[in-house]
C-alpha cells in the first residue's frame, strides 16, 4: 500500500504541476481575448471568451488524465492504452462506473485518481471564476 502511496503522490505532484503550467500559459495567452470581450461586452464576445477558457481548461484536464494513463499502462495494469484511458478518465472525474478496476493489489490508486480530479477540478472552477471576473467591465 505505501508503495501505491508513493508512486500516486508523484502522479498527483506531476499533474500538479501540468495543471499550473497549463493555467499560467492560459492566463498569458488568454489575456488578450479577456480584454477583445471587455472593450465590447456583447453576449457574443463574453461567451467566446468563456468558452475558449473552459476549453483550455478542459484540454489541460485530458492530458492530466493521460499522464495517469500512461502510468497505469506502464505498470501494465491494463492491456491497452485506451482501456487504461477510459479507466483515469472515469476515476478522475470521480464517476466510478466500476466496470473496469484495478487489480485488488493497486485499488489505493484509484481512490488517488479521484482525489487528484477532485482537486484539480476545484483549481479550475477558480480559475474560471478569476476568468469571469476579468471579462466584467
Amino acid at each position: 500500500m505505501l508503495k501505491q502511496m508513493i508512486l500516486g503522490l508523484v502522479i498527483i505532484c506531476l499533474t500538479a504541476y501540468a495543471h499550473a503550467w497549463a493555467l499560467a500559459l492560459a492566463f498569458d495567452k488568454l489575456s488578450p481575448l479577456s480584454e477583445w470581450a471587455r472593450v465590447k461586452p456583447t453576449n457574443f464576445r463574453l461567451s467566446s471568451a468563456l468558452g475558449v477558457s473552459v476549453a483550455w481548461v478542459m484540454a489541460a484536464h485530458l492530458a492530466e488524465v493521460g499522464i495517469w494513463a500512461g502510468s497505469l499502462h506502464a505498470l501494465g495494469l491494463f492491456d491497452d492504452l485506451e482501456t487504461s484511458y477510459y479507466f483515469s478518465l472515469v476515476a478522475y472525474t470521480t464517476l466510478g462506473f466500476g466496470d473496469i478496476t484495478l487489480a485488488d493489489e493497486w485499488r489505493v490508486l484509484s481512490g488517488l485518481i479521484a482525489a487528484n480530479g477532485f482537486l484539480i477540478f476545484g483549481w479550475s472552477t477558480a480559475f474560471q471564476v478569476d476568468f469571469l471576473k476579468q471579462l466584467r467591465p
